[in-house]
């Protein structure tokens, strides 16, 4: 009887010892995703505007959407004389591509005090369709009768393949304005 026992207990263990199997690999063990990319199946999933194999090359976005420019610096006098002839300037800011405008504000701030930033929320929000291109931003005096006086502005490429997509391009080329633009991407 013995025998019998010792032969039904070498009988399972060698039933339960072949029924085992090794844990499978994790094909994402030796995967590293970056730019916040994760690993699925042994492959990068990467996010928006991000691609390779480890999501380490930017994409070119199909269109930049700017929701909002806040001009952050302007010259107080223009060339030591009032923008106005008894006020501060009446300012606005313009977008340009090449010689089209694609952007002018009909807003704009009275009598603006160079100390302070002024914010110009666009509805709808203006697309650039050609993140590569060179664009101009320029800062104007709104004046009633008189030509709007042109205060400064800044040539910029919205897009840099190395950038990673900041939210505001601070656009700052040392010169009399200065400008902060939100950004959305669109893939």
């Amino acid at each position: 009887m013995r025998n019998l026992s010792f032969i039904f207990l070498f009988a399972a263990l060698l039933f339960a010892a072949s029924g085992c199997e090794e844990d499978p690999v994790d094909p994402c063990e030796t995967t590293i995703c970056l730019n916040d990319g994760y690993c699925a199946n042994g492959d990068c999933v990467c996010p928006d505007g991000y691609t390779a194999a480890d999501c380490s090359q930017q994409e070119t976005p199909d269109k930049i959407r700017i929701t909002k420019i806040v001009v952050t610096k302007f010259p107080a006098t223009d060339d030591g004389a009032g923008w106005d002839l008894t006020s501060g300037p009446d300012i606005y800011p313009e977008l340009m591509l090449g010689n089209e405008t694609i952007y002018s504000s009909s807003d704009f701030y009275q009598n603006a005090d160079p100390s302070n930033n002024y914010t110009f929320d666009l509805s709808p929000d203006v697309n650039i369709d050609e993140p590569n291109d060179k664009y101009i931003i320029r800062l104007y005096d709104f004046d009633d009768f008189d030509p709007d006086d042109f205060m400064g502005g800044i040539e910029f490429t919205p897009y840099s393949s190395s950038n990673e997509f900041p939210d505001v391009l601070f656009l700052n080329a040392g010169g009399a304005v200065a400008f902060n633009l939100h950004l959305e991407y669109v893939w």
